[in-house]
């Protein structure tokens, strides 16, 4: 019965490979994890389920944990109907302590067949996980049963074991932070613990360039690596998607906390070796202290996570511990998301216009449109903030359609025929779509295309050199101005001016604000004045606020400037101020 079974069972053991052991590595946010991890956990261990009931022919199979600090089984997946109310008088340690099949009987007189399912090798355990098989008095199961649950356990543990998942699930990692927190706070008043939070950086790249299977081989070398990092009593947990968690041991003060971390960063610094070639990695690192950051699970997990996304958006391979301003900012983006999600079709965002004014004639010659939003029951939100939220969210490109659209659709009835300047994400141009919005838009609403200037941040990525080119090409061929906005905040300034078809650089506002304060300073400026003029592309300052920056970029001639010197923005969509305030 067993072999004619074989082909079943290695097809359900291998969607347990993919899928199934997912459960040792689940997903779901910090603030609603227990709804989460049930759901997750119950739809990991499915297959697996499936496969016991089909080798043994029961009715019902279920896996159940243990937490360690208990004997109370909680049932966290079941297919069949559920026997959770049927297995008080199970003998769970028992189970704990036995490699094979331990057989019970229930008061009604039914058979469960229990059976210890997935034991890491380490001692970092805080729950154990029992498959378990109910029996209904009246019939049998297969005669091969107790033999197919010992061989599934010892193939499932297999799986898991070459899967580079044998540590403590999600839930187990919960767990272990609450056990910490029972431990510690019983020490002296001066104890604590360190969560360090960590993952493999550009991990979707690493896996749509060298495949699933190179990219898992690189997380278990990580997880052995780090593993002979860890002193005794601390906790190595999978939080799920290739993100970690490490508990120093009660007792670790800030140093010890902060040295560990610093060494997981180093693991980065050897290669690995992976199929066949040496591939260079890095780790982005957020950690917490109990009590100071936190003083519960979701409080350290949270401030721990705002700390990793902040070490992330510095470019990954850097380490941030929570403050009480990351926390916030991160549990606010979390909830902006399907606000804003909703604000173009609500209206809630709106334009600002900031006027740019003439260098030599000191007259407004063009205002750039600033997107602003007014979230409902909060009121105005942080630019930067929410178009943060929007890029981590993949909708940028949603703010960008709308903020191109109202600007030129209000621009067209303005009375003076003012330059507008609409800043635009460069993720449209690796996808080639910019050039037709921009000529959809420019037929819809009428503009005059030489009264359109495009911006794009020099501080982000632009893309492929080559597709670049292409499609800023097509832009400037409709007529259209294109500008290198915050010129000097990022990394390839130069060569950008090299490379592609610019009218115009809006310096940083850094630049500006340096000037007068030191004599390197001024002749950095007027040697970026300088070379503009050579390129044959104009100059826009941004931020100018003295008289003294304002008289020196006349002087070096810097062509354009704006800030709040010469005027404030303006909400007036239908006609801004037409003179300098």
């Amino acid at each position: 019965m067993w072999e004619r079974r074989n082909f079943f069972a290695l097809r359900e053991l291998q969607r347990f490979r993919g899928i199934g052991h997912q459960s040792m590595t689940l997903p779901g946010t910090d603030r609603h994890a227990a709804s989460l991890l049930k759901e997750n956990v119950s739809a990991s261990y499915h297959p697996i389920l499936r496969l016991a009931l089909a080798l043994t022919g029961s009715s019902a199979a279920a896996v159940f944990s243990i937490p360690a600090r208990t004997n109370t089984a909680i049932e966290i997946s079941h297919l069949g109907p559920s026997f959770a109310h049927q297995i008080g008088k199970c003998s769970f340690p028992d189970l704990t302590h036995s490699s094979s099949v331990v057989n019970f009987k229930t008061e009604e007189g039914h058979r469960i067949c229990g059976i210890l399912l997935g034991r890491p090798s380490h001692q970092q355990r805080t729950s154990a996980t029992f498959l378990l098989v109910f029996e209904p008095s009246g019939t049998e199961l297969h005669s091969d049963s107790d033999v197919a649950l010992v061989d599934l356990a010892a193939l499932t543990n297999d799986l898991i074991s070459t899967s580079g998942s044998v540590m403590p699930n999600r839930l187990q990692s919960l767990e272990a932070i609450q056990s910490h927190i029972d431990r510690t706070k019983d020490l002296t008043k001066r104890a604590s613990f360190g969560v360090i939070r960590f993952n493999l950086d550009h991990l979707s790249f690493i896996n749509e360039r060298y495949g699933w299977d190179t990219a898992d081989l690189m997380l278990e070398e990580i997880i052995r690596r780090i593993n002979k990092l860890l002193p005794q009593e601390s906790f190595f947990g999978s939080m799920g998607g290739g993100n970690f968690v490490v508990l120093t041991p009660p007792g670790h003060t800030v140093v010890t906390t902060r040295s560990l971390m610093t060494s997981i960063l180093r693991t980065s610094d050897t290669p690995i070796a992976a199929a066949g070639m040496s591939l260079p990695f890095s780790l982005s690192v957020g950690w917490s202290m109990f009590p100071e950051d936190g003083k519960s699970v979701e409080d350290l997990l949270t401030g721990a996570k705002a700390a990793l996304a902040e070490a992330q958006r510095a470019g990954g391979g850097h380490e941030r511990r929570a403050t009480a301003e990351t926390t916030e900012l991160h549990l606010l983006s979390s909830s902006l998301e399907q606000d804003l999600a909703k604000a173009a079709e609500d209206n809630a965002l709106f334009l600002n216009w900031m006027p740019i004014v003439n260098t030599a004639t000191q007259k407004i010659v063009a205002h750039e449109a600033l997107l602003r939003w007014n979230r409902p029951g909060h009121g105005e939100v942080s630019p930067e903030l929410f178009i943060r939220c929007a890029e981590e969210a993949g909708m940028v490109e949603v703010l960008d359609t709308w903020s191109l659209r109202q600007a030129c659709k209000a621009a067209a009835y303005w009375e003076t025929p003012y330059r507008i300047c609409v800043n635009i994400s460069p993720v449209w141009l690796a996808s080639e779509r910019l050039s037709k919005l921009i000529a959809e838009i420019l037929q819809e609403t009428g503009l005059a295309p030489s009264r359109l200037q495009i911006e794009m941040s020099e501080s982000r990525f632009f893309g492929p050199e080559d597709i670049t080119f292409r499609e800023l090409a097509r832009v400037r061929a409709l007529g259209v101005r294109l500008a290198l906005d915050d010129f000097g905040s990022g990394h390839s300034s130069l060569e950008r001016l090299r490379f592609y078809p610019l009218d115009q650089i809006k310096l940083d506002r850094g630049f500006i604000k340096g000037l007068g304060e030191n004599d390197r300073a001024n002749e950095v400026m007027s040697a970026v004045l300088a070379l503009a003029r050579a390129l044959n592309i104009t100059t826009c300052a941004k931020g100018v606020e003295t008289e003294y920056q304002m008289a020196f970029l006349d002087a070096y001639g810097c062509e354009e400037v704006q800030g709040y010197l010469l005027g404030s923005p303006v909400r007036d969509q239908t006609q801004p101020t037409s003179q300098p305030i």
